[in-house]
């Protein structure tokens, strides 16, 4: 693999209805670029959002993995039990401090390249998954600039023979973008299950 380009979000604190729409914004931007990987850099969830509460902070996450996210940054958002439980029902990469992520978006796997919440040691490539005020590449340490909600964060690379930021932009959601079918349906199941979750607690 020669290149690779990073398509990512942050801070979108449990808004559904948000997500619903960027599903069908990121189905449009995964045909301009070939086999993206999709990450979130965190705060999915709020716990002012009360299906967030309800769930312990899964039901953002469980709708980022209907989408089609490969990782998040989960370090502070779950707890271990949490996490246990929303990793045995989801294909996405839970990524904290204890979780690092070696790339896979099928069918390319490369055992070089690290997703992580902090800088981690990478034969080629560390992705760290923390919003920082500008993307940078450092000694093969890729930073992430922190994105609105409204935006999606696009990072091209190239990686041989050695990594390169080719670009970097945020694309903002356009205003009349519709929301996803799919994941809106996705999103009517999390609500039901996180007011089942709400009135156990009850």
């Amino acid at each position: 693999m020669n290149a690779l380009t990073v398509l990512y979000t942050w801070g979108l604190r449990g808004d559904l209805h948000l997500m619903t729409r960027l599903a069908t914004f990121l189905d449009a931007l995964r045909t301009e670029y070939s086999a993206p990987l999709l990450a979130d850099l965190g705060e999915a969830c709020d716990q002012q959002a009360w299906h967030c509460a309800a769930t312990e902070g899964r039901s953002a996450l469980v709708v980022l993995d209907g989408m089609g996210y490969h990782a998040a940054n989960v370090a502070g958002a779950l707890t271990p039990q949490s996490r246990q439980r929303l990793a045995d029902v989801t294909t996405m990469a839970l990524v904290d401090e204890q979780h690092a992520w070696r790339y896979h978006v099928p069918p390319v796997r490369d055992e070089g390249i690290i997703i992580s919440s902090a800088p981690t040691p990478a034969l080629s490539l560390n992705i760290v998954l923390a919003p920082q005020d500008a993307t940078r590449l450092e000694q093969g340490t890729l930073f992430l600039a922190r994105p609105a909600p409204g935006e999606v964060g696009v990072v091209a690379l190239q990686l041989l023979p050695t990594p390169v930021v080719l670009a970097a932009q945020a694309r903002q959601l356009p205003a009349h973008t519709r929301p996803h079918p799919v994941v809106a349906a996705a999103v009517e199941f999390v609500l039901e299950e996180a007011a089942w979750y709400g009135k156990r607690q009850s």
